[in-house]
């Protein structure tokens, strides 16, 4: 019976990383770099956000994450920026840095710009099929043996943003660069999936105090049907915000974060009402960013003010 769930588990879990292949987070508002590289140098000031992320706490080989992003403006016109993460579920791992650049068009004296961006990136993807990582007994379903590829690969998008808005488009995993050969028999094909990705936001001044942000995460693949991540967040004298959000696969997250000068920390809590709740204890997130100062970026006044 162990045997069996693990292998129902390798399997589930082997087909999620093939299926994702691409770091999300319940905060996909906190480092919008991730999902599309046109959100380089968009900020009036150098975003550096740090996020690790446990998905299902208590099951084990459950996915677990952390990644590092910066991106700030080159002049008044292009943006820079970088992302390093990690992903890792059972014995499947990907290591990832990214390289993106942007080109910004001003379109109106209110300061709403268009950018255009482009990221390369490179992969080191691990399976890890050690003897010690089996369960006991001998099964022509595994090997003993590890498999490792560097892949590369190409994104872009657009991001149309001002003072109380933002909307964006992007794909990722363009090339869709092939794992070259089989690792297995297989239950998904060998290669990235391209992911398509929009985003948009809405902050609304209530007033003096208190403020509304709403947002949008919509994300396909070729094999998987559309998902969306709906999430609204209360901010408080923009020292304090709370909030929640909603996901397709039928999970819920509460977001709580602060202030403190120019580090900002928030955590999310997501609980599922599906059949995987019984046996995880949620999943957790939390992330810290630091607003360095830009004196290259003159595009627009400062965009989220906190």
């Amino acid at each position: 019976m162990r045997k069996t769930i693990f292998i129902l588990f390798f399997i589930a879990t082997t087909f999620f990383s093939f299926a994702q292949q691409d770091n999300f987070n319940s905060q996909y508002f906190v480092n919008e770099l991730g999902i599309n590289p046109a959100v380089a140098g968009s900020k009036s000031y150098n975003p550096l956000v740090i996020v690790t992320r446990q998905q299902w706490l208590g099951f084990q080989g459950a996915p677990i994450s952390a990644n590092i992003s910066y991106h700030g403006a080159l002049n008044n016109r292009s943006g820079l920026g970088g992302s390093l993460y990690h992903y890792q579920t059972a014995e499947v791992g990907n290591s990832v840095f990214e390289l993106d650049y942007s080109y910004h068009l001003p379109l109106d004296k209110d300061r709403i710009n268009l950018a255009f961006g482009i990221g390369i990136k490179s992969i080191y993807y691990t399976l890890d099929l050690q003897a010690g990582n089996l369960p006991p007994g001998e099964d022509p379903a595994f090997t003993s043996n590890t498999y490792s590829r560097f892949l590369a690969d190409v994104s872009s998008g657009f991001y149309l943003y001002g003072s109380h808005f933002y909307a964006g488009y992007s794909v990722l995993n363009i090339m869709q660069s092939n794992f070259s050969k089989e690792s297995g028999d297989g239950f998904s094909k060998n290669y990235l999936y391209r992911n398509y990705i929009g985003i948009l936001g809405y902050k609304y001044g209530y007033n003096r105090d208190i403020s509304i942000e709403p947002s949008l995460l919509l994300r396909k693949t070729e094999i998987t049907r559309m998902a969306y991540d709906f999430s609204t967040r209360v901010f408080i004298k923009n020292q304090f915000w709370t909030g929640l959000g909603y996901r397709t696969n039928k999970s819920m997250c509460v977001i709580l974060g602060f202030r403190y000068g120019k580090m900002h920390f928030t955590y999310s809590y997501d609980h599922y009402f599906n059949d995987i709740n019984a046996y995880q204890n949620g999943t957790h997130e939390l992330s810290i960013s630091f607003q360095l100062p830009s004196v290259l970026n003159q595009r627009h006044v400062n965009f989220w003010d906190y």
